[in-house]
């Protein structure tokens, strides 16, 4: 059975310091795996840490709105006694003019008070009519003063609630500002513990890949298959024979490699990384185009922002914004009459995938061309097998 066709390899793109080695052994990926999951172990550590903070947060932040709430509850409460307090005053002052009233009415002369106490008979009377006025007015007077002082009372205790419901809604913004801050940090380090943990998954996948082919663990990688790609990259088709030289090809210079393979195969992206292009761009000639559909993808490698171009594509699986892997599906390839006739393809004679890859920083999305020198470079410098014509995978 042809290795090649088990060739799927699925590599990080990104490792934890551009200063990182290339891989050359078996045990070279055990050691970048363990690096990795105590990295992801950290992270994800640091991420628990952060969710604990954030609960304890949040329970004080559901703490002072309870309180708050019941300071506001304990002020409408002492409105409404105050209300209610206000309204006592003024019965017992009505009753107090009711009873003085009566007293006036029912004295022999139906004037005035001083009537009523001078018209006593003898000095006993004087000092019982004298008493009882002055009993009455006092007794209802007291009740006054009491719900006054009582008024006094709860206007202060309003004032003392209303200070404190204050300082709660302070605490409350402070408690939500901090919740706001650390929920941004909880969301980094959650991310940069799912990142980590993709790239843990990649290098098992990597590694299950080199032990089903017969590396050991200090064997050279590169020994256990001559067409492997260079480490954190993978090549964009299962299979293919390549059909153009890269630079000067016989007759015209065609700065990429074109990669025959059967229309409908199997495109795929040969790295981590956003797709920044997807859609028909060509020159224009009459009613034809150049390039068909075409693909580009941004990947980041150790410190270096690089683009990989598709072109003659039959369908793709991808718009802009994508988010790739390695070895995920991005379409299919065309270069046949299929392609030809759905895309108007001028440029094509034959069944292929047009293969190329440029420097992101050097690079016009749009103007990555096969035509000019310097826009792009040789794509055997991460994938051996495109060495020229015939070369196989």
């Amino acid at each position: 059975m042809k290795k090649s066709k088990y060739l799927w390899i699925i590599i990080l793109s990104f490792f934890l310091a551009s200063s990182e080695t290339y891989a050359t052994t078996l045990q070279d990926l055990y050691n970048d795996l363990s690096a990795l999951e105590k990295s992801y172990n950290s992270a994800k550590s640091k991420a628990n840490m952060t969710q604990a903070e954030l609960n304890n947060l949040k329970a004080s932040i559901a703490s002072t709105e309870a309180e708050i709430k019941k300071a506001q509850e304990d002020i409408n409460q002492a409105e409404k006694n105050i209300e209610l307090s206000e309204k006592e005053i003024e019965k017992k002052k009505e009753e107090t003019n009711q009873m003085l009233l009566y007293l006036q009415l029912t004295n022999s002369k139906g004037n005035s008070m001083l009537e009523y106490i001078f018209e006593a008979e003898d000095y006993t009377d004087f000092i019982y009519r004298y008493a009882v006025v002055t009993q009455m007015s006092d007794y209802n007077q007291g009740l006054v003063d009491e719900l006054n002082n009582l008024i006094t009372e709860l206007n202060n205790q309003k004032q003392e609630l209303s200070t404190k419901k204050e300082q709660l809604s302070v605490k409350k913004s402070e408690l939500q500002e901090k919740y706001a801050i650390i929920q941004v940090r909880y969301q980094s380090e959650t991310d940069e513990s799912l990142d980590v943990s993709e790239q843990v998954a990649a290098k098992k996948k990597l590694i299950n890949y080199y032990e089903s082919i017969g590396c050991k663990r200090n064997s050279d990688i590169n020994s256990c298959t001559g067409v492997a790609a260079v480490d954190g990259w993978t090549y964009p088709l299962d299979s293919f024979r390549q059909t153009s030289n890269y630079g000067w090809d016989e007759d015209r210079y065609h700065y990429a490699v074109d990669l025959g393979t059967p229309e409908g195969s199997v495109v795929k992206a040969v790295g981590n990384g956003t797709v920044i292009y997807s859609g028909v761009y060509w020159k224009q000639t009459g009613v034809k185009s150049c390039g068909g559909l075409v693909i580009q993808i941004r990947h980041t490698y150790n410190g270096v922002d690089y683009i990989s171009l598709y072109m003659h594509l039959l369908s793709s699986n991808v718009s802009v914004g994508t988010k790739v892997t390695a070895g995920s599906k991005i379409g299919t390839s065309g270069g046949g009459p299929q392609e030809i006739a759905k895309w108007k393809d001028a440029c094509t004679g034959g069944p292929h995938l047009h293969f190329t890859m440029a420097y992101a920083g050097d690079s016009d999305i749009y103007n990555i061309s096969s035509s000019y020198p310097g826009t792009t470079f040789n794509p055997v410098k991460f994938f051996p097998a495109m060495r020229g014509i015939n070369s196989k995978l």
